[in-house]
């Protein structure tokens, strides 16, 4: 098992005299709203909301004598019990990891050679999500960065930029990406003389960009932003946003010439 900590130090338990045993990452906990209809049985669901989740893991720590336990009961604890959130990632799915915090305090019980202990971790994100951004993705087996699955081959030529008018975005996680509450970043450079129109034709957005846009002009979707050249440009935009379902989301972009669009975004798993 892997710590990674916010400023991208990598911890790896094994340097602890750690060893993981097993863990558990259960689905994801909801919240429903319910409305009650006089004179009908049962209620109305209204709505589902996602909350929360909590990962246990087991871990086997080794000692060469009593002495050694009580240091390495401080390095434990010290490793584990952080003010901050942190990312774990196991081993076993290095492409994936979860950012959480510690849920309550743990106890080692003193052994001059080894005990098995467990942690529980909240996650902080519910979803996990892929280590590597699309941008930062290279195809290459010992990179550990994609999920070779039902949803990709390594014949597959994967891409997240592109030249043309037309294209196909694979969001290969499990669950929707949506920029109010996802990392996802689109760049767009391109000749259109009386903007824009980006639509998914999966989803039915629609995105629409309503100044000139110039070869020499730079267009970034950042979230929930939009940036002409580094300043805001969200007051030219119809207000909507750009999501991506799960699987492939079809492309059209119409006003002009696309020189380069390019989607930056991490996969998110249930």
């Amino acid at each position: 098992m892997i710590i990674q900590l916010l400023n991208g130090k990598k911890l790896d338990i094994a340097d602890y005299n750690l060893q993981r045993l097993f863990h558990r990452i259960p689905s994801i906990s909801l919240s429903h709203s319910i409305e009650m209809v006089d004179g009908r049985d049962g209620g109305i669901f209204t709505e589902s909301q996602f909350t929360d989740r909590v990962i246990s893991v087991q871990l086997l720590y080794e000692s060469t004598d009593i002495y050694d336990f009580y240091l390495l009961r401080d390095e434990i604890n010290a490793l584990f019990t952080r003010k901050e959130s942190f990312y774990i990632t196991f081993k076993n799915e290095p492409y994936k990891r979860y950012l959480v915090k510690l849920n309550q305090g743990f106890m080692l019980e003193p052994n001059q050679h080894m005990e098995a202990f467990e942690l529980e971790f909240t996650c902080v994100n519910i979803f996990g999500e892929s280590t590597a951004t699309t941008k930062q993705m290279v195809k290459e087996w010992d990179r550990n960065q994609w999920a070779w699955n039902g949803h990709i081959t390594w014949d597959d030529d994967i891409s997240y930029s592109f030249t043309e008018s037309n294209f196909t975005v694979l969001n290969q996680g499990t669950a929707h990406i949506d920029p109010r509450q996802s990392e996802i970043k689109v760049t767009v450079q391109g000749d259109f003389p009386n903007g824009l129109t980006i639509t998914n034709n999966t989803t039915g957005d629609v995105y629409k960009y309503t100044k000139v846009l110039s070869s020499a002009d730079t267009l970034i979707l950042d979230g929930i932003r939009t940036l002409k050249n580094g300043t805001s440009a969200f007051r030219d935009t119809n207000k909507k946003l750009i999501t991506l379902t799960q699987g492939k989301n079809s492309f059209t972009v119409d006003g002009g010439t696309v020189s380069n669009i390019e989607f930056d975004f991490r996969f998110l798993y249930l």
